[in-house]
C-alpha cells in the first residue's frame, strides 16, 4: 500500500480505508480469539488487578467533543510534525516487545505498516527482530531503550541505534523494578517465557531468577551520560506527574511521553488523560520547548483530536498495533492508522477544525458523571 496524503482520508469523498474490520473493537475481537490465552493475556494484561489499563479507557470518557457549525471543512488537513518529522497524522505505533509472537515478520511488518501511513514507529528494545532488519524497510523509526545496569550495552545499543537510522532514543523510565503482577499477566508471561528478544533476556527469566533488567540506580543526573553518548534527540516514556514533566523539561529533554505503560506499570485507577491537562499545562506556563506525546487506550479519532485539545502533540497506540499486526500483516497496521485518520479528519470537521494547528481547549469539554 502507498503512503497516504494528509488528507486523503477526506478529500477522497468521505471514503473508509479498505480494512479487514470495520472499527478497533472488531478488530480486537478477531485478533484475540485468534491467540492461544496465554499470549491474550500476555498481551492484554496490566500490572495487579489491571486497575491502570481499565483507568486508560474511564479517564477518555472524562471528556466530550463540542460541535462547531457552519465552518468551510472543505479541506481537512491532519498532518503535523513529531520532533520536526513530517507525519500524515499525529498517532504514532507505541514500544512494544515481541511483535515476533504474534506474526513472524514481527516489528518489520509494524515498520512497514507505519511507513506507508507516513508515520513513526517506536521501536522497542524488546524487539523480536534486529534494528538492522527493521530500519531497513525506511520510514521514520524511533529507538525505545531499556537501560540495564550493563552501561557497555546500554551504549551498543544507542550507537546501533544512531548508525542505522533511527530518527529518536525514547528512554522508558517507568519500570525501575519488576511490576506487581496479577494472575493473568503471570499466566501471560509464563506462557511465553521462552521467547527471547533481540536485546533483553527471556521475558520469564526474571520471574525465575530476580534478576531484573533496569539499572535501578539511574536517576535524574544519568541523563548527562546519555545526552553525551548520542546526538538523537532525546524523550522520556513514562511521565505521570506535572514534577517529572518539570524536571524533565529543565534537563533539555526534547519530548516525554505521558505513560503509565499500558496500565502494566503501577496498578492505580489513574489514567493518562487524567494527568495530561495538569501536565502540559505546567509545561506551558514555564514556556517549555519540551514536546508532549500520550499514550494509553486509545482506539477513536475523537479520542485523539481531545488529547491534542488538551496540549498533546501526537498520541501512541500500543495494543491495537499488535491486533492490526496479527489480523493483516502490515496492510493491517497501514489500514488501523488510515481508520484513525479518517475518524480524526470526521471529528476535526464536526468541530470546526481544519488543521492540527487549529486544534485548541475551546474543542472539548470536560464530562461530570
Amino acid at each position: 500500500m502507498s503512503a497516504v496524503s494528509p488528507t486523503a482520508w477526506w478529500q477522497a469523498g468521505d471514503r473508509m480505508p479498505a480494512a479487514d474490520f470495520r472499527d478497533v473493537a472488531e478488530l480486537e475481537r478477531i485478533a484475540t480469539a485468534r491467540w492461544s490465552s496465554g499470549l491474550r493475556s500476555f498481551i492484554q494484561g496490566g500490572a495487579g488487578n489491571g486497575d491502570g489499563v481499565r483507568a486508560n479507557r474511564l479517564a477518555h470518557a472524562r471528556w466530550s467533543l463540542r460541535a462547531r457549525v457552519l465552518v468551510d471543512v472543505s479541506s481537512i488537513d491532519t498532518s503535523t510534525t513529531v520532533l520536526g518529522i513530517p507525519v500524515c497524522l499525529p498517532v504514532m505505533i507505541a514500544p512494544s516487545g515481541l511483535h515476533t509472537l504474534v506474526l513472524p515478520e514481527g516489528e518489520v511488518a509494524t515498520a512497514q505498516g507505519a511507513r506507508d501511513a507516513n508515520t513513526v514507529m517506536v521501536l522497542s528494545s524488546g524487539t523480536g527482530r534486529s534494528i538492522e532488519d527493521v530500519t531497513a524497510v525506511g520510514g521514520n523509526v524511533w529507538f525505545q531503550l531499556y537501560w540495564g545496569s550493563d552501561r557497555t550495552q546500554a551504549r551498543r545499543l544507542i550507537d546501533l541505534a544512531g548508525e542505522h537510522g533511527c530518527r529518536a532514543l525514547c528512554l522508558t523510565a517507568d519500570m525501575p523494578v519488576p511490576p506487581l503482577t496479577g494472575p493473568q499477566l503471570r499466566d501471560g508471561v509464563a506462557s511465553i517465557a521462552h521467547a527471547r528478544p533481540q536485546y533483553l533476556p527471556p521475558r520469564g527469566e526474571y520471574a525465575l531468577t530476580g534478576v531484573w533488567d533496569h539499572d535501578q540506580r539511574l536517576s535524574w543526573r544519568d541523563l548527562a551520560w546519555l545526552r553525551d553518548a548520542t546526538d538523537l534527540p532525546i524523550v522520556i516514556k513514562g511521565i505521570m506527574t506535572v514534577e517529572d514533566a518539570l524536571i524533565a523539561a529543565d534537563s533539555g529533554i526534547d519530548a516525554i511521553i505521558v505513560s503509565n505503560h499500558g496500565g502494566r506499570a503501577l496498578d492505580t485507577p489513574v489514567g493518562t488523560m487524567d494527568v495530561l491537562p495538569s501536565i502540559a499545562a505546567a509545561l506551558d506556563q514555564v514556556n517549555a520547548d519540551t514536546e508532549v506525546y500520550v499514550d494509553g487506550g486509545f482506539r477513536h479519532g475523537s479520542e485523539v483530536l481531545t488529547a491534542l485539545a488538551l496540549g498533546a502533540r501526537g498520541v501512541l497506540i500500543g495494543r491495537p498495533a499488535l491486533w492490526a499486526l496479527a489480523v493483516g500483516g502490515a496492510r493491517g497496521v497501514t489500514s488501523l492508522l488510515e481508520l484513525i485518520g479518517h475518524e480524526l479528519a470526521s471529528v476535526m470537521a464536526r468541530v470546526g477544525s481544519t488543521s492540527i494547528a487549529g486544534i485548541d481547549a475551546t474543542r472539548v469539554a470536560s464530562v461530570t458523571r
